[in-house]
């Protein structure tokens, strides 16, 4: 879970400080979603796949590529 740094405005980025880790069969509650804009495509590549859409949870964000919905 990555939290945007003071530089980061209010998008983390795929270089943002880590805060925690989440693991594997932590549930997350998240109805937010902050969406990071670049002009020459996807914002980042992670869990195998690429996307621009982070959830907002408690404690910072993560990226939506990595969650898995129930």
């Amino acid at each position: 879970m990555r939290r945007p740094a003071w530089n980061d405005g209010p998008v983390a980025r795929p270089d943002s400080p880590v805060d925690h880790y989440v693991r594997r069969g932590d549930i997350l509650a998240s109805c937010t979603a902050a969406i990071a804009r670049t002009p020459s495509g996807p914002a980042y590549r992670k869990c195998g796949r690429t996307g621009s859409i982070w959830r907002v949870v408690r404690g910072g964000q993560i990226p939506a590529t990595c969650l898995r919905r129930i």
